[in-house]
């Protein structure tokens, strides 16, 4: 009862120990999952160009005067529609008092080479609209399609001072007298909007310009380019080809707070020409950052460790467990593998004693003794077959367990050969001889029963000359090497 509740209470510590590294290992997976995140986020935004001084270029070499003067030159003029097929840019130009379109017309050459550098700028993807805004309450731009543009731009705010660009640059009181900006920002970044024209979200470089416009005279306003968020971090919002982040989000808002249950990262993406920084944001939900850990390599090394280990494991706990139950002197198994199924498992079960063992070690000593028992147990692995069972019981007992043996015949005829074979050893001047009782293993019989039926048969050769094996015939015992006395009747 006592080794069975050590085993019950090794099998829980084992079961608990498996469990805490199954968790530890899948606790470093998702550990370095998120840290590859980190380190993915920190190499995907080192390739990410920065639109903001690719267009700051740009912008320097984009003369607003132009838009003015192509636009002057075709308005009122029947322009005929660019060929199905051909692509083509649009120049266009709002009233922002009546907020109605007062100019759509197709780019037409030669006439139209004096905006080829709009043309260019605007021939990038990220780039969905150029305008210029004048203190005269006109916005006159390019687009790619004109099938964007509104017939009334209602969204527009017409008191210019509200626009924060604007106000930015012409706000102050010193900028009429003396046509000096009211900020040195080489642009104004605007935050993230939706755009008018587009519906996408946009973000608006503005720069300032002031033109001369003769006698004196001048106009001023500032230029416009709307970056397409989308296109223009298209990598960084989608970074990867099969999960990606459940929500990615480009912001100037560092302090954004992630949703709950989502694991969020950010990272400063590029510094706008203003000064301020542009911040990277992806955040995954638990659901879809379990679903990435697990078509992660990381995951799949774990995998393959832990099955690894699993079969060492089992080698070990084997190896482990066979030395557990392996009594060190004999190395044959202890008395404690002996239990229910394997004893049902064999059909006989022998238990033997060495004769005179106490004489063996107070003559010779209790190394000759211990010597003894290693030649007797060698004796009995030699003396049986691979499908019989040894074990040492507890002092100089010993079981034997015989599998296969049909009937009670059979049984004898091994029994007699272990007492026809004499043993002895170079450190004892007679041979080692033994006593033993033997049974048919039932059903019905108990560990405890069957080893107790053998024991007293044991105890019966033991009064009746020793070195001998007693078995049962009927009701009655019987010796398997009769008597000397019983031989003569015979």
């Amino acid at each position: 009862m006592a080794w069975h509740k050590v085993r019950n209470e090794y099998s829980k510590l084992t079961l608990l120990g498996v469990t805490l590294l199954i968790l530890t290992g899948l606790g470093s997976v998702f550990y370095y999952t998120y840290h590859s995140l980190r380190r993915d986020m920190n190499l995907i935004t080192a390739k990410q160009k920065n639109v903001f001084d690719v267009f700051y270029q740009r912008a320097k070499i984009l003369e607003v005067e132009n838009m003015v003067r192509y636009a002057d030159l075709h308005l009122g003029q029947d322009i005929p529609a660019p060929v199905n097929g051909l692509d083509t840019d649009y120049l266009y130009g709002f009233d922002l008092k009546t907020q109605q379109r007062f100019a759509d017309i197709p780019l037409q050459y030669p006439a139209a080479n004096l905006l080829n550098t709009f043309r260019y700028a605007l021939s990038y993807p990220e780039v969905n609209n150029i305008y210029t805004l004048w203190n005269d309450h006109r916005l006159i731009g390019m687009v790619a399609d004109n099938n964007v543009l509104p017939a009334k731009l209602a969204s527009f705010e017409m008191d210019l001072m509200a626009q924060p660009a604007w106000y930015h640059y012409f706000g102050c009181a010193d900028f009429a007298p003396s046509r000096t900006f009211c900020s040195a920002d080489e642009a104004f970044v605007s935050d993230i909007e939706i755009d008018s024209f587009s519906m996408r979200n946009t973000i608006v470089m503005y720069f300032p310009f002031i033109h001369q416009s003769g006698l004196g005279s001048y106009k001023y306003g500032l230029l416009g380019i709307n970056i397409s968020v989308d296109e223009a971090f298209r990598d960084v919002l989608l970074p990867f080809t099969n999960i990606n982040p459940t929500r990615t989000a480009v912001s100037f808002n560092v302090a954004e707070p992630c949703r709950p249950f989502h694991l969020c990262l950010k990272k400063s993406l590029m510094r706008t020409k203003a000064g301020t920084d542009l911040y990277l944001k992806w955040s995954y939900s638990w659901l879809d950052f379990i679903k990435l850990t697990l078509h992660s390599a990381a995951f799949e090394i774990y995998l393959i460790a832990l099955l690894l280990l699993m079969v060492t494991w089992k080698q070990l706990y084997l190896r482990l467990r066979t030395l557990a139950h392996t009594d060190h002197l004999t190395r044959l198994p202890r008395r404690d593998i002996l239990n229910q199924r394997l004893l049902h498992e064999h059909d006989y079960l022998m238990i033997l004693d060495i004769d005179n063992f106490k004489s063996i070690n107070d003559l010779h000593g209790h190394s000759i003794g211990d010597a003894a028992l290693t030649a007797f147990a060698r004796y009995l692995k030699g003396n049986i077959r691979k499908i019989d069972t040894a074990i040492r019981w507890g002092g100089e007992e010993f079981i034997v367990l015989f599998r296969g043996m049909g009937n009670d015949d059979m049984m004898s005829q091994s029994a007699k050969r272990l007492l026809t074979r004499p043993l002895q050893i170079p450190e004892l001047p007679d041979p080692i001889t033994f006593s033993a009782g033997v049974i048919r293993i039932r059903d019905y019989l108990t560990v405890t029963e069957a080893v107790h039926m053998a024991d007293e048969l044991l105890y019966h050769v033991k009064q009746h000359g020793k070195h001998n094996i007693a078995c049962y015939e009927g009701t009655t015992i019987r010796l398997i090497r009769p008597l000397p006395d019983e031989a003569e009747s015979a």
